[in-house]
Formats: structure tokens, sequence, C-alpha cells
């Protein structure tokens, strides 16, 4: 015989309840079947709300109607999908049910409580409702069933509303169906989930209705599981198994193949929506195999739970990941408790006598102080206990006051594998440093099976996802918030789109979150789709302004993705402003963007030491050479104690195309023009041709080199002569721009015949900066640097007499975009495999 239990999802409607049907009949062929039913899906959150109501006098919602409607409007739909199944007469059968639960309800509505009989009486009438259901379906299509009432076989002592089972009777109850002697040739016994008979204390001729508390159809399968002696339980429900964490929290979740009886205790207890201890406790006693299935995927393999060890799981050292919410640790502690016997036996009766459970416990070696947590809802009552039971010692100022910390939430990795695999706290505790969360209290069970960590409830999601990632290698996130879609922007978004397949086989997964334009900005917790993403743009979700920070800041706070990472491809003046905010919310920074790094030096030391304090990136390295590993460079010279003596550079491709046109004789008007046309300059040549640009990377480059210096300390030379007048409107300027060429012919002419060329880019040399036109013989790195090239020239304590040299293109949308795009994927730490 094998036992299925039906959760409310797989009797939610009436397909749902034909496709329970059809998996029932397929398991008819090969065994007898014992088949345990929820309520339909929801109906007890209605039983549960007409109580509420109706003890409180509220009477405004007729619940007993509504609830009548749903069942009628199911067996409706089964009589057209079935042949032979009469809702008339189903409903019939329902109708004494009905009017007992408005008569019930009536009682609660007089008298202003619901007694605990009364209550279970009430909350038991969905699997009293949904069973004569699933009866009638299969008997239509022809099948050998007897529905059997749970009360006369299921009994329980202690509360009333979550019982204990009395495994005795219950196996006497169901001796004569275990062998098919009490129903002949019957093929599948049906039963109501839930429900049982109470014994109290008052002996078995007593016995009124009771219940089996939380998850009680699936504590109703694996008690008449286990009385009939079944070879396995199958829990079926509307997943396809128990996931290595919640799917809901971590979207990469794993489904486990197998596990041991003890490891899915240890995650339910601890929050994991897998089988309750107190299911699973007669099933392992009996080692009868529990299975999870999916009643809506039944071809899915499920998740197998028994004895162990199983072949599946021999590499890994856990199975899962819990986190139980909404629970409070409280702290004893006081000179007092050193060497005093007896203590913790105080601590744990007042817990009792609290009608509390403990969920974790953790003591400092010195003895000085127990913490423990119970769930919030009954800390206040805890709290009062402890303090009770301590009183005179708090009085005396021996065991301080008791400590109360609400809030708070555990996060627990469990599995069999820890025993032979080390590492497992290590890893544990890493994943969660690597976000910044911060442990209150630790726990390991002597069994070496579950590790756990009491956490601020607000980082419990975020713990969970990247304990997932740490120890099941799935993909490394990074979440980007684009600002500015230009054309290095855009250019990065395409980039992103195109190689995010190849990144997923890598394990990394980068998904773009959000897109501000000038138009207003896309946002999206799942991602947005970028396969269309710029006519996406043309209709954003909201309006442009400096508000979007604001709405980027709320949403990651909210959300609390793993890894947000914040792109700045504007050319604002103002958004870099907002940087410290941005790095405060736990966002790393990405971003050509010279505007951050050129303000002042504090600002410039104040975004580090933020970005530091946060465990975030700020990564900039496109703010000096485009795609070239100018900043990273840099770093490493200076952190592996090098120190720069010099530095000479061409820094810009505008810059470096036109003087280097100027070597083949090409007037320098027209030089400008080319470069403007192809691109390489701003709209306006002038913002070129006035050196700030250099001038602001030069700066980081000085103080990436350690020198606090300001901008304003930087030498500027002019390049025009100083009878050019260079004002007006960028017409003007241009129509004006042949009167300077013979200026420069007379130069190159001049240079030529020194062996030498014109360059214009900066110099740092004695802790000065400068940036104009340099005169460069052929001997120097930097003579044969044109056509958009860039050039970077270091002379260092140990780079000399021959220089640290990096050449390449520091121009175009394309090898900026990917700049930005390297410093992105910097955020996480991964080795290629090719």
């Amino acid at each position: 015989m094998l036992t299925l239990k039906f959760g409310g999802t797989s009797m939610a409607n009436a397909s749902r309840i034909l496709s329970s049907a059809d998996i029932i009949i397929s398991r008819a062929k090969e065994d007898r079947l014992s088949v345990v039913v929820s309520a339909v899906a929801g109906v007890s959150n209605s039983l549960q709300a007409a109580i509420d109501a109706y003890t409180t006098g509220n009477t405004s919602t007729d619940y007993v109607c509504d609830i009548k409607k749903i069942h009628k409007e199911i067996c409706l739909d089964l009589e057209s999908k079935v042949k032979g199944f009469d809702s008339d007469k189903v409903m019939a059968v329902l109708e004494p049910n009905f009017v007992e639960l408005e008569k019930l309800l009536a009682g609660c509505l007089s008298f202003g409580e619901c007694p605990d009989t009364v209550y279970c009486r009430i909350m038991g009438m969905g699997e009293l409702l949904s069973s004569p259901i699933m009866e009638n379906v299969l008997r239509a299509k022809g099948q050998s069933i007897l529905l059997l009432d749970s009360r006369k076989f299921i009994f329980t002592a202690g509360s009333q509303k979550e019982g204990e089972a009395d495994y005795g009777r219950c196996a006497d109850a169901c001796l004569p169906y275990r062998d098919g002697e009490a129903n002949g040739q019957t093929r599948i016994l049906l039963f109501p989930g839930f429900v049982c008979s109470w014994t109290g204390s008052g002996g078995h001729k007593n016995a009124v209705m009771g219940l089996l508390g939380r998850n009680g159809s699936d504590f109703s399968a694996a008690i008449l599981g286990a009385s009939l002696g079944v070879k396995r339980v199958e829990f079926w429900t509307d997943v396809d198994g128990v996931f290595t964490a919640d799917p809901r929290v971590v979207k990469d979740a794993i489904v486990v193949d197998d596990m041991t009886y003890e490891e899915a205790m240890e995650l339910s207890f601890f929050g994991s929506k897998v089988l309750h201890p107190k299911t699973l406790a007669p099933l392992q006693a009996k080692g009868i195999e529990a299975w999870s299935l999916n009643s809506h995927n039944p071809l899915a393999r499920g998740t197998r739970i028994g004895k162990g060890p199983f072949e599946s799981r021999r590499k890994s050292s856990i199975c899962g990941i819990s986190c139980l919410k909404k629970v409070a640790m409280i702290s004893v502690g006081g000179t007092g408790m050193r060497g005093r016997t007896g203590t913790a036996s105080r601590i744990f009766n007042a817990v009792s006598s609290a009608n509390a459970s403990i969920l974790l416990i953790t003591q400092s070696s010195s003895e000085y102080t127990i913490s423990f947590c119970v769930r919030d809802s009954e800390a206040e009552a805890v709290s009062e206990a402890v303090s009770k039971e301590f009183e005179l010692e708090i009085r005396e100022k021996i065991i301080d006051e008791i400590e109360v910390r609400h809030g708070c939430a555990i996060v627990s990795v469990v599995g069999d594998g820890m025993i032979s695999n080390r590492g497992v706290a290590s890893k544990f505790l890493n994943a969660l440093s690597s976000q910044d969360i911060n442990i209150l209290a630790i726990a390991q069970g002597s069994s070496e099976r579950c590790i756990s960590c009491v956490i601020g409830g607000d980082c419990g999601d975020t713990a969970v996802r990247v304990v997932h990632r740490f120890f099941f290698n799935t993909a490394q996130s990074i979440e980007v918030f684009a600002f500015g879609a230009g054309t290095i922007g855009g250019t990065m978004i395409d980039q992103i789109y195109q190689q995010h397949d190849k990144l997923l086989q890598q394990n990394i997964d980068v998904k773009v979150l959000a897109i501000t334009t000038i138009d207003g900005m896309n946002l999206s917790e799942d991602g947005l789709d970028l396969s269309n993403w710029r006519n996406d743009m043309k209709k954003p979700m909201y309006k442009f302004g400096p508000e979007n920070v604001d709405d980027i800041i709320k949403f990651v706070k909210e959300k609390k993705p793993l890894n947000p990472v914040f792109v700045d491809c504007t050319a604002s003046y103002d958004l870099p402003d907002r940087y410290l905010d941005i790095l405060n919310a736990g966002m790393s920074i990405a971003t050509p963007n010279k505007r951050a790094n050129s303000k002042n030096i504090e600002f410039y030391h104040e975004l580090r030491r933020t970005a530091n304090k946060m465990h975030r990136r700020f990564l900039y390295e496109t703010n000096v050479g485009a795609g070239l590993p100018i900043i990273d460079t840099l770093q490493n010279l200076y952190k592996s104690g090098d120190k720069l003596v010099s530095f000479n550079g061409i820094m810009s491709g505008s810059l470096s195309y036109i003087f280097g046109k100027l070597d083949e004789g090409v007037p320098f008007s027209k030089a400008v023009l080319e470069a403007k046309s192809l691109r390489y300059t701003e709209p306006d040549p002038r913002d070129d041709l006035n050196g700030m640009d250099v001038a602001r990377k030069a700066l980081i480059i000085a103080r990436e080199s350690g020198f606090d210096i300001e901008l304003d300390d930087i030498t500027m030379y002019k390049v025009f002569p100083e009878s050019f007048d260079s004002s007006g409107s960028v017409e003007e300027f241009l129509e004006k721009l042949p009167q300077v060429d013979d200026y420069f012919a007379q130069k190159i002419e001049s240079l030529k015949k020194q062996g030498k060329v014109l360059r214009m880019g900066a110099s740092i040399k004695d802790g000065k900066v400068s940036v104009g036109m340099m005169e460069v013989g052929q001997d120097d790195p930097l003579y044969g640097v044109r056509g958009g090239e860039n050039a970077f020239v270091f002379y260092t304590e140990r780079y000399q007499p021959i220089p640290l040299t990096v050449r390449g293109y520091g121009a175009g949308a394309g090898v900026t975009a990917a700049g930005v795009f390297g410093d992105i994927l910097r955020t996480v730490s991964f080795n290629p495999e090719r």
C-alpha cells in the first residue's frame, strides 16, 4: 500500500482536483492506496476569518454562503467535465456540514467566544467538505473507493487543537484495513486530513473532535501511513520537491533529489517549507520513505526523504538553507552567573512557564551570558517570566536587566555532509561577511548537521541568497542600474545583452534593473528585457528627474539585491554629488564620469572611505584611458610600494588625432574639422582644445599616485597664441580657426628640423602637474602616438630608465563602454573557463 496526500493547491478547483484524481488512478493500478485530502485552497483561511469576525460581533460577511458557493462552483465545473458526476447529489451530501457551520458560528456570535471544541469543529469543516467531492470524482471514473472518517482512525491526546497521536490506538483502528480484510477488493481508501478524535484526559469513551495543528493533513498522512504499514508516503503539492532554499527568495534554487529524515527535520524547524518534524517522526520510526511531489508536474522526480546515505548526496556538504523570521533573542547575563549551578535550569523553567519554545541556545565560554531565541510573539511573556525568576539577582545587580532584541532571523545551513566536509562554517560566515551582515549569535548542533546564525531580520532574505550562491555555485549576480544610455551607456547596455548568455556559463548573471535617460526611467525587479530596450525607453515608467536616484536608493533598500551596481554614464556635474548617498545605500559605482574624482580632495577621500565602510566598490577605470588599464595599474604599483617619479601622457583621442595629422602636413583647422566629423571631439572642439579634460585626467593620475592636489594647482598652457580670439559660437570659432594654421605650420616645420614632433598632453614631475603642448623627440615613447591613440608613460622608482608604457586607443564608444562593463564585472570574482 501507498499513502498519497494532496494539499490545498492540489484541491484548489475542478481542474486541480481532476489532475489529482488522475494521479490517484495511475497509482492505484499498481498499489492499494490510502489517500488524504486537504481542504480546498483558501477555505481554511475563510473559516478562521469567520471565527474572528463572529466572536467580535462582525457579521457583515456571509462566510457560510461564500464557502458554499466555492464548493458549488467546483461541483458544477466537475459535472461538466466528468461523466457521471452529479453536482446536486454531492451538494446534498455536503449540506449538513453547511447547516452545522451556521449553527456553530451563531454560537460564537451569541457568546462572543469560540471554545476549543467549537473551534475544532469549525476549522475541520474544510476537509469534511472536500473529501466527498474527491470520492465522487473517483467513483464517477470507475474507481474502487471507500471514504472513511479520519476521526475513527486517528486518536490524539494533549492539546485538542494540536494533538499528539496515540499511535497504538491508531494502529489498532487501522488494522482491519491494513491487509484488506475490512474493505475486500477496494483499491482506494480516502480520508479527510487534519481532523481526528481527541481523547483529552477523560479516556477513550469521551473522545471529541480534535485537530492535528500546523501541517495537520501532512501529519494525518504520516499517522495513517505508519498505521497501515505502507511502503512510502507521497506528499503532493505545487512544487517539484524540496528546494535548497525558498524559490521565492532564491530564483535559481535547486531541487534536492534526496535528503535524510534528520536533514528535513532541521530545515523544517528553522523555517523551511519542508515536512514538519512531527510529520516525519512516525515515518522515520517505521523506516517509511516520504516523497515530496508536484501534482502540477507529476513527471518531475520529486524529493525523497529517507534513511540515507544517498549516492546523489555524496559530494555535497549541505542540502539546504533556511531562514526563520520574526524571532527575538533574549540574553541573560551578569557576574552572578559565573560558576553558579542551576542557572540554565532556572532560565529554561521560566521559558516553559511562559508556554514558549526555545529555538536556539548559545552561551559564552566565560559563563557570563546565556542567549536564546524564541518567537517574537512569545518574547514579552518570556522576558517577564525570566525577569520574575531572577528578580532578586537583578535587584542586587548581580544579574543584568533581561535584554530582548526583537526583529531577528535565524539563518541555518543544514546537511549530513558537514561531518565529512571541512570548511562549512568558514564558507557560511564568509558568505554573510561578503554582504556586511552582522552576526548576533552562532549555534551548532552536536550532530554536526546544522549551523545557525542569528542576524537582523531585515537581512534574512539577503543572507539566504548569498549563502546559497556560496554553497551551490549558482550564478554570481550583478544588478545594474544604468544612468545615461547615450553613446557610451547605450553601447554598454548592448554589450551586456550580447554577453549575457556567455557570462551565465561562467556563473555570472548580469541583469539591468534600471535604465534612466533624459526621457525617464524604466525599472524592474527581475531585470529589464534588453532585446528592444531603446524602443521601450520611448515609453518610460517614470519621468526623468533628480528623484530617480532616490527611487533607486529606496528600491535597493527594500528589495536588497545582492550586488547592485550604479553605473553613471552621464556627463552630469550634479550626479556625482549623490555618490555618497548611493554608496551608503549599499551600491557599488562604476563610471566614466570624471567629475567625482576631480572635485575637491576631501570629497575624493570621502568617496573611498564610504566605499570601504560599506564594503562596496568605487570603480572608474575609464576616467583616464577609456578601455586602457591605467587606474588598476597605478593602484597596484602604489599598493606594492612603488612610487611615481614622473609621468608624461597623451590622454585625449581627439587631440592625439589632431596633432598626429599635423605631422602629415595637414593644416590645423582642417585636422580639427576632420576630428569633429569623425566625432572624436566634443560638439564644441574648444572643450577638447582648452585642455580641461586632459587636466582632469592628469589630476586623477596624480591623486592615484598619492598627491593631494586640486584642479586649480595644475598649470595650464594655452594651445592658441595670445593674439587669437577663440570666443564666439562654434561656427564662428571654426570660421576663424584657419588664422592659426600658419602658427602651427611654423612650429611643426621648426620641430621637424630638430627631429621632433608636437603633441598635446600632460606631465607630472616633482609633484607638479602641467597640461599643454609638448615637443617630443624620436627616443620618447610619445613620438609615434597619433590617429586617436592614447599613451601613458610612467617613470617610477622601479620602472626606470625604461618606463612603464601603456598605449592604445583612448577614444570611441566601444572601448569606453567595454571599460565600464569591465568595471562592472570586477564587482564579482571568477576564474574564466574556456
